[in-house]
């Protein structure tokens, strides 16, 4: 049984472009992503209202005194993303976007422990933080491996 392809007459299937050229794409799409999500959590940092955060958020962000550093931390960490799409590479910003939503984690599981495990939204919050950083650790780490095959294939 033949296959149905569904691309457009002319268009290349994703087949049929190079695995250098699908790293690079799947590359910039993940960056992307950081540089929005770096860009969400840094807008929402900086426009909260202080009065408006949970006591979880007012511990970590010391009474709401530290929205702004935590807001300037996430753009940094778009700014590389931008960065690394230029440069390419991978490894900076999306360890910027791997290592904050890793320490919002952690201090979230640290607060449920030190609360006597009291208060089981804060290990989803915690499980929230902490999933999506392994996912998009375990991401980085493969397309930077990725991309290190490739260029092995390709030296002289």
């Amino acid at each position: 049984m033949g296959e149905i392809h569904n691309t457009p007459e002319g268009a290349e299937s994703l087949r049929d472009i190079s695995a250098r050229r699908r790293v690079m794409i799947g590359r910039n799409i993940t960056l992307s992503a950081g540089v929005v999500y770096g860009l969400s959590r840094a807008f929402y940092y900086v426009t909260t209202p202080q009065g408006s955060l949970s006591e979880a958020q007012n511990i970590i962000t010391a009474n709401g005194m530290a929205l702004g550093f935590w807001g300037a931390l996430w753009a940094l960490a778009a700014v590389y993303c931008v960065a690394d799409m230029v440069n390419r590479h991978t490894r900076h910003g999306l360890s910027a976007i791997v290592g904050l939503a890793f320490c919002w984690g952690v201090g979230y599981l640290l607060i449920w422990v030190f609360s006597g495990f009291e208060d089981p939204s804060l290990i989803s919050t915690a499980v929230g933080w902490l999933t999506p950083a392994a996912l998009v650790f375990g991401l980085l780490l493969k397309v930077t491996a990725l991309q290190d095959i490739i260029r092995r294939r390709e030296a002289p």
